[in-house]
């Protein structure tokens, strides 16, 4: 009895401990969780208010002294960051998503945002996709997106002189509809000893006691990757030696997307069957790369001294550009920072610097004469609808689309985005005017703009509803918004809406949702009706630090190639979105907190459908605190709206 009794009390001390271990583990969690978010707020304040202080007429010595304290403060926002994953893993709330995933423009986006990062330190970033990786891969492209950043940051942050070369291989070996990927991420940076690699996956570890002194950070990227990597089933490892750089690499088995959209993420490249092109590039591995590219898409290289259609001039940066041959198409590749120089020939495309796969196809058949064949080919959504039909013909098969809008360089956006679907459509500028031309009784669907002045889509929705009261009939409405909080899909069903589309509007989604309501064409060749949509994602999220001032991938997605036309279109979207900015300040000078209210959401449409990010991010904010009701919040954030709009203004001018 009295051993059984001992024994008890020993299983029952030992329950317990544990007990209390998995509550303080809960609590250190949660804890960590709780201080990272309330941290990371006013951090967000500190780093706008900077911005804001960098356009104020600063001497020499406050502006050297105002971009370290940026600086400081941007990099406690990525430690506060990494706590925050952290305590997410520890506590096994991090949860992996599958979802379809372009992996080559998600490479090389991460590769985009972290250029300027490695022209501030004279490093050459370098990126190469394999060819044959599937257009689309099922994965989490969130998650996949932060171990690339830490791995290709801890890269450029640890490389000193020479360069950073981010590559993706798909590997043999793969079962039937998967692909084995391979990542790496190559450095000329300091290398890691042997004994410091076995634990340089833990949390908090570093290669030397003086690393986080001399480069900061807390160790805590690695060790997050690891845990991410292991969660998607993958591995995770680096080869190096002290002094001869590193390469961090990571596997993953990857499910090929069996449905894919109607629009891929990743469109299909034109052919450069018959060109013969001649790349002039400053290292080999960037002339094997674009090599690779233009093979790939059916074109051939030019050898020494044989003839060629188009040159691909791709100079090392920050060298004077080359002079191109006069009379002969070029594609001149040159970092998104550099100014394009007067006197380039007529007929020159430039793209940006990383080399990027899409764009530089895209550029090469535009050079050479093929541009309205790269363009529908850019457009995979496009093939095979031809131009919209005339508006009666659309009438007649029940597809008009009526479109309320009163932002310009919205109406310009899906004016141009429904001809890309060959859709035919009529813009109005505010609820009212859509009212009266939906009486005419020619609409097959509304697309409208939930705020907007005179009538907003709300009353909209509900005039059109009473309308129809008795009728028999219902005409399918769909919501175009910038508000993206939680609750706005439910107000827009509610109010008697179909659907809703958050702006940026991705072209995939606009084209499944007028799969859905629009009646197929007489041809019987649409489609079957995908599920009914109801977005309420707005683009693709990353992290806070990584935001795109200017994301060109919106324009390109229009235009193809950055040329005159969409450079207008990106001065168009200047001259919108300064009254609406000056009108923001002015109103909160009057305390007019509706109608700041009315100019932020404005503010942020517009400034989504340009890829304006940080700006849209900013006017979201404004617009959310003032939701709230928190107006003393939405005035401070409203405060970092006339330097963002700057940082675009000087991103497109650099163009």
């Amino acid at each position: 009895m009295f051993i059984t009794i001992i024994t008890a009390l020993r299983s029952y001390d030992n329950i317990r401990t544990a007990r209390e271990a998995q509550s303080a583990s809960r609590l250190k969690s949660s804890f960590l969780a709780t201080m990272s978010h309330e941290i990371r707020t006013p951090m967000n304040a500190v780093l706008g208010m900077l911005e804001l202080m960098s356009h104020t007429g600063l001497d020499d010595d406050q502006m050297e002294m105002l971009f370290t304290a940026r600086d400081a403060a941007g990099t406690l926002l990525r430690i506060i960051d990494d706590i925050l994953d952290f305590s997410k893993i520890e506590a096994g709330r991090m949860d992996i998503e599958c979802h379809p995933v372009a992996l080559g423009p998600l490479v090389e986006g991460v590769a985009d945002m972290l250029a300027a990062q490695a022209r501030k330190r004279a490093l050459d970033l370098h990126v190469h996709i394999d060819p044959a990786i599937p257009e689309l891969l099922m994965g989490d492209p969130l998650r996949l997106r932060q171990v690339l950043y830490n791995l290709t940051g801890n890269a450029i942050k640890f490389t000193e002189k020479g360069g950073v070369t981010l590559s993706v291989r798909c590997l043999p070996g793969a079962a039937p509809g998967r692909a084995l990927v391979r990542v790496a991420v190559q450095d000329t940076g300091i290398g890691i000893d042997d004994d410091v690699q076995k634990q340089l996956f833990q949390p908090f570890t570093q290669a030397e006691s003086s690393t986080s002194r001399r480069f900061g950070g807390t160790g805590l990227g690695l060790s997050i990757s690891r845990r991410l990597i292991d969660l998607m089933q993958g591995r995770i490892g680096l080869d190096s030696a002290l002094g001869q750089g590193s390469t961090f690499w990571f596997e993953i088995d990857l499910a090929v997307a069996q449905e894919q959209p109607v629009a891929a993420p990743q469109p299909a490249l034109p052919s450069l069957a018959g060109l013969t092109v001649l790349v002039a590039a400053e290292t080999q591995a960037l002339r094997d790369t674009v090599n690779c590219y233009i093979e790939a898409a059916g074109g051939r290289v030019a050898g020494d001294g044989q003839p060629w259609n188009v040159a691909v001039v791709v100079p090392r940066p920050g060298d004077v550009w080359p002079d191109l041959p006069l009379g002969k198409p070029a594609v001149l590749v040159a970092a998104a920072d550099s100014v394009r120089p007067a006197g380039l020939p007529s007929g020159t495309v430039q793209i940006g610097r990383p080399v990027r796969r899409v764009p530089l196809i895209r550029a090469v058949a535009s050079a050479a004469g093929q541009e309205t064949a790269a363009r529908a080919a850019a457009s995979p959504l496009r093939q095979g609808r031809g131009e919209p039909p005339p508006i009666e013909v659309a009438m007649a098969q029940g597809r008009l689309v009526l479109v309320a809008e009163d932002q310009p360089v919205n109406q310009m956006v899906i004016r141009r985005q429904l001809s890309l679907l060959g859709i035919a459509a009529e813009v109005t500028e505010d609820g009212r005017q859509a009212l009266t031309a939906w009486r005419t009784g020619r609409f097959g669907l509304v697309l409208t703009d939930c705020n907007m002045p005179e009538m907003d889509g709300f009353e909209l929705t509900a005039a059109i509803r009473e309308a129809e009261t008795g009728t028999g009939l219902r005409t399918p409405i769909i919501a175009l918004t910038a508000n993206a909080m939680a609750g706005e899909s439910q107000r827009c069903l509610a109010a008697g809406m179909d659907g809703f589309l958050a702006k940026p509007l991705e072209l995939d989604r606009l084209d499944r949702c007028l799969a859905q309501w629009l009646p197929p064409l007489s041809d019987g060749g649409a489609k079957a009706a995908p599920p009914p949509l109801l977005d309420t994602t707005p683009g693709d999220a990353t992290r806070g630090d990584t935001t795109a001032v200017l994301n060109l991938a919106r324009t390109l997605e229009l235009f193809s190639v950055l040329d005159d036309e969409a450079r207008a279109f990106l001065s168009d979207f200047l001259g919108a979105a300064r009254p609406l900015a000056d009108g923001l300040v002015h109103a909160f000078t009057l305390d007019d907190a509706g109608a700041a209210r009315r100019e932020a959401h404005a503010l942020a449409g517009v400034a989504k459908s340009a890829g304006a990010d940080v700006l849209a991010r900013v006017a979201d904010r404004v617009e959310e605190a003032l939701v709230q009701g928190k107006v003393d919040e939405a005035r401070q954030a409203a405060k970092a709206v006339p330097g963002a709009l700057e940082q675009v203004a000087a991103a497109i001018a650099s163009l």
